[in-house]
């Protein structure tokens, strides 16, 4: 097992070629390449979810030129709950691995299908364990940024996630992604669930996140359930939900100004229905927040109290 956050630590201050647990020692003529992935809070329609657990074969920079593994866990694959890790600060942290001078359009993780599960509780309080199901050749994520595909073989499943890294010898490189759990996951009935990633990659020199909570109009009641989109020229370019005491955080977002959107019904983009609760039916399906909201690198910003 990593040592995910000693590693956390150096890859998001100095992005240094953190060695625990088997990442490759950069030589002439390559660069250094980091990756970390984090998960903001998820809420499902119904159950608690308790647990999205990925058993992680291998990480791959996919490059024009071949692919190079960052890391492979071997006949054991690397059990992980994304959910325990929320923050930017401490992610679930890769070791950092040489890779040739190229150009890299995207990360993959090969996930192994026997121990890639969801747990949770119905509402009867009863506990659940239940596979989650890759179906391969599904695209997701903001502009498509993320797609599926057969893996590695039987009993393997992959997706990938676009950086378009264009990596020169002797630099450093270093990405966070944002899972996006609650967008991704569908469920299907039957106490079955389909993973469509939809995932967001963003270098973690350039990368911040926003914070906030969503109230009613008078501010006495939390808004728990809705989808809070960080817009740019009407593009969004990532999202959050928000817990069910109105919380959320927006994940992996570039440094500059962002719209705010909440939206309070449709579906997420993997097509899981939205089911919010207590904000003001008065405001509608869709709140743009007035003003913006300025992202610095490394830093998470608050919006502060939207009222909904």
């Amino acid at each position: 097992m990593i040592d995910r956050r000693i590693c956390a630590a150096l890859a998001l201050v100095a992005l240094s070629a953190c060695s625990g647990g088997g990442g490759s020692t950069p030589s002439a003529g390559s660069s250094t390449l980091s990756v970390a992935m984090v998960d903001a809070p998820f809420a499902m329609s119904g159950d608690t979810v308790t647990g999205v657990y990925l058993g992680i074969d291998k990480v791959e920079a996919v490059g024009t030129s071949g692919t190079t593994v960052i890391k492979d866990f071997g006949s054991t694959p690397d059990v992980v709950n994304i959910l325990s890790y929320t923050t930017a600060a401490s992610p679930l942290q890769f070791p950092a691995a040489a890779i040739a001078a190229g150009t890299y359009p995207q990360i993959r993780f090969v996930l192994d299908s026997a121990t890639t599960t969801i747990a949770y509780k119905d509402s009867t309080g009863a506990a659940h364990t239940a596979p989650l199901t890759v179906p391969s050749g599904t695209t997701g994520g903001f502009g498509n940024a993320s797609s599926t595909d057969a893996g590695d073989g039987p009993g393997t499943s992959g997706f990938k996630v676009n950086v378009g890294l264009n990596a020169v010898a002797g630099a450093t490189y270093g990405y966070i992604l944002d899972f996006n759990a609650a967008q991704s996951i569908v469920t299907t009935g039957g106490g079955n669930f389909i993973l469509k990633p939809v995932i967001v990659a963003t270098a973690v020199q350039t990368s911040g996140s926003i914070s906030g909570t969503v109230m009613n109009q008078a501010k006495t009641l939390a808004v728990g359930g809705a989808e809070v989109d960080a817009v740019q020229n009407s593009v969004t370019i990532n999202s959050g939900l928000t817990a069910t005491d109105g919380t959320f955080t927006i994940n992996a977002l570039p440094a500059g100004s962002y719209s705010l959107v909440v939206k309070n019904s449709g579906t997420t983009l993997a097509g899981q229905t939205l089911t919010v609760t207590n904000y003001d039916t008065s405001v509608g399906a869709t709140l743009a927040v007035p003003g913006t909201v300025t992202v610095t690198v490394g830093n998470t910003v608050s919006a502060g109290t939207i009222a909904d």
